[in-house]
């Protein structure tokens, strides 16, 4: 073999490569496009017209169950008169009202206040007097007969549809002349089973 002829290397036996092709297609951590990273909100984000509709519809729920749950007025009250005597530093009232029944149902008294306020500002409260004391007390001072009428008394029913016009009887520590100025009247009835009904006295009623 000549001297200056180079073996040729054995087959099958690749000499490796000094340098090896950089891969292609390999993302560079610092060459990411910035599009690319603003495009990921529209994935995370949710659609604003649906969230929308929802809360719409959220809202319409709680409308209708707010409306639907209120109290619905049992009745109506009204005081039409009142009428007063002195009793020695004290006074007696009689007061007349209306009440109309407007539920599907009778309507049961369980309780009956009425309320002044004297015109240095004080509160007075009495509960109505039982109907057999009432009826004395009517029959014994002329003065209450001016708002007579039927009794309105605890356990009293008013059937379903029904008006009533009664009278209560109602005592209080303060001169006549002191609740002739009274600053108010507020009368409470309290059915069973029902809101209770307040009313307060006219202006035009004293």
């Amino acid at each position: 073999m000549p001297e200056n002829a180079k073996p040729n290397p054995p087959a099958g036996n690749p000499q490796p490569s000094s340098a090896a092709p950089a891969p292609k297609n390999q993302p560079d951590a610092g060459h990411i496009p910035i599009t690319e990273e603003m495009d990921s909100a529209k994935w995370t984000l949710p659609p604003i017209v649906p969230m929308l509709i929802a809360f719409v519809l959220v809202g319409v729920v709680v409308a209708v169950v707010m409306v639907s749950t209120r109290a619905k007025p049992s009745a109506s009250l009204a005081i039409t008169k009142v009428a007063s005597v002195d009793l020695q530093g004290n006074t007696m009232a009689a007061i007349q009202v209306k009440l109309d029944n407007k539920i599907n149902a009778p309507l049961w008294i369980k309780n009956i206040t009425a309320e002044i306020e004297t015109p240095d500002g004080k509160k007075y409260s009495d509960s109505a007097a039982p109907s057999t004391d009432a009826a004395r007390y009517m029959a014994a001072f002329a003065p209450l007969q001016e708002a007579k009428a039927d009794w309105l008394k605890e356990e009293l029913k008013i059937p379903s549809g029904n008006s009533f016009i009664g009278v209560a009887i109602f005592a209080y520590p303060v001169a006549k002349k002191d609740f002739d100025a009274r600053k108010s009247l507020t009368l409470r009835v309290e059915p069973y089973d029902h809101p209770s009904l307040v009313v307060a006295e006219p202006v035009s009623g004293k």
